[in-house]
């Protein structure tokens, strides 16, 4: 069987390892300011494209901007977009990095707007320093729209990795890979939600050993939580009391994200929304109780994508949440500190200056133990920024609790935890979306099944 490998960031939010706590504010500086300057930057996505060892940034523009594809050379980064064929000009809203040939290493599935009336592109890596080849109209995998959160999981467990993609303007689409080509399934599996989607992410949340997918819907749309029952999905966010019921036409959600914030072994999730955030605490296989205001996760009227990451190293899953500010407003965005049964914004004055509109993704881009950050602001003032987090060195551990899957030999329904190496394959400083393909995660050097793309591992709206 073809190992998956599935990361997501998902999409999940990534973890770093105990530590020390970190001072107040959390101390970040600005890498190569002048690299990353451009206005426009939409989605972003991390992934090592070129197997060097070190993880490489695509950013997504808005239309006649080139997309971007940052490689990085121990810490120094060099666009070379143009020269590896993925420098498109159309307005760009969706990136996601998968294996989806299994050829060991990283793809890249790149959706744009209906404007733009081009059809989504799954660029195959054709192997170091050779050009990204287009291949989504051979695999069967056509998609035209306005695309926003594409992902790669396995939701069959048969050990490859589907592609899933949300649409504001369409029905959802799921495509089943079936080695040579891809099948279209949605509509099949009753996953094609017709509401207006810009978000989705995919966890276990009954723990049934396979991949349930929530949808984040706008314009008043309820959201949706589609369970996975094998054969086909069902849309159980109503009798869960997660689909956001009564809301106005105005208001809508966006980026929802899922971790393990109260580390009791099961995934919690937060969804970014226009008007009120709303935070599920997990209380065990379907059971959820929305706690947004009693932690503090509820300020910010316009938040878009949402990431987790424990910035400061001290065990406990941290919250960055993104606003869309087109227009002088009172509004922007947030770093929630997770102090244990309460979040605190400690947000820095350098990232307030340089907030995010669309893409956000914690990674360790430098190997040094702790989390970095890269944004991306479509905003004409707006940067796609990267910032290195300064951390002490006393309080790197140089290793990620990934909080997505459970250790390597463990029973399936303990904790969905892993510890591996800031090293391992492919980076589990970086991604941490999961699938439930356990069997062959056992056998991977991390015991995840990976893609590259944060399911979100990264993606971005």
């Amino acid at each position: 069987m073809p190992r998956a490998r599935l990361l997501t960031m998902g999409m999940l939010g990534v973890a770093v390892a105990a530590g020390a706590a970190q001072a107040q504010r959390p101390p970040f500086e600005l890498v190569q300011p002048e690299r990353f300057a451009a206005s426009g930057g939409q989605p972003n996505a991390w992934a090592d494209f070129d197997g060097d060892g070190d993880l490489d940034l695509f950013v997504g523009f808005r239309q006649d901007t080139p997309n971007r594809l940052y490689r990085n050379d121990s810490g120094r980064f060099t666009n070379v977009a143009l020269a590896m064929g993925v420098a498109d000009v159309a307005d760009t809203r969706a990136a996601a990095w998968g294996d989806f040939d299994a050829d060991g290493d990283a793809d890249l599935f790149v959706g744009f707007t209906r404007k733009s009336n081009r059809p989504a592109k799954l660029y195959r890596n054709n192997g170091r320093g050779r050009p990204f080849t287009d291949v989504a109209a051979s695999m069967g995998l056509e998609s035209i729209g306005e695309t926003r959160q594409p992902s790669f999981i396995d939701y069959d467990n048969d050990g490859d990795l589907d592609v899933f993609v949300a649409l504001r303007d369409a029905p959802n689409r799921l495509f089943r890979n079936d080695g040579p080509r891809f099948a279209d399934v949605g509509k099949e599996l009753g996953v094609d939600d017709p509401r207006r989607t810009v978000g989705a992410v995919w966890f276990d949340f009954d723990v049934d050993g396979d991949l349930d997918v929530f949808v984040a819907n706008q314009n008043g749309d309820l959201n949706g939580l589609f369970r996975n029952d094998g054969v086909r999905f069902v849309d159980v966010a109503g009798p869960l009391g997660v689909d956001a019921a009564g809301r106005a036409p105005t208001s809508g959600s966006n980026g929802p994200s899922v971790a393990d914030f109260d580390n009791d072994g099961d995934l919690d999730l937060f969804v970014a929304s226009y008007g009120p955030n709303y935070f599920y605490r997990n209380d065990g296989p379907g059971k959820f109780t929305e706690i947004a205001a009693a932690v503090g996760l509820a300020g910010g009227a316009l938040a878009t994508p949402s990431r987790w990451g424990d910035f400061d190293n001290d065990g406990r899953i941290d919250l960055y949440v993104s606003s869309y500010i087109d227009k002088p407003l009172n509004e922007r965005d947030f770093l929630f500190r997770n102090d244990g049964g309460r979040f605190v914004d400690v947000i820095p004055e350098l990232l307030l200056k340089r907030g995010a509109t669309h893409g956000i993704q914690w990674v360790d881009f430098d190997g040094d133990g702790d989390l970095d950050f890269s944004l991306a602001n479509n905003n004409p003032n707006g940067t796609h920024s990267l910032y290195r987090n300064l951390l002490p060195p006393t309080e790197h551990r140089g290793r990620f609790r990934c909080g997505s899957w459970t250790p390597a030999g463990a029973p399936r329904r303990q904790a969905p935890r892993c510890v591996c190496s800031r090293r391992a394959r492919n980076g589990c400083s970086a991604w941490a979306s999961w699938t439930a393909a356990a069997d062959t995660a056992r056998r991977t050097s991390c015991p995840f099944t990976w893609a590259w793309a944060p399911m979100n591992a990264w993606t971005s709206k």
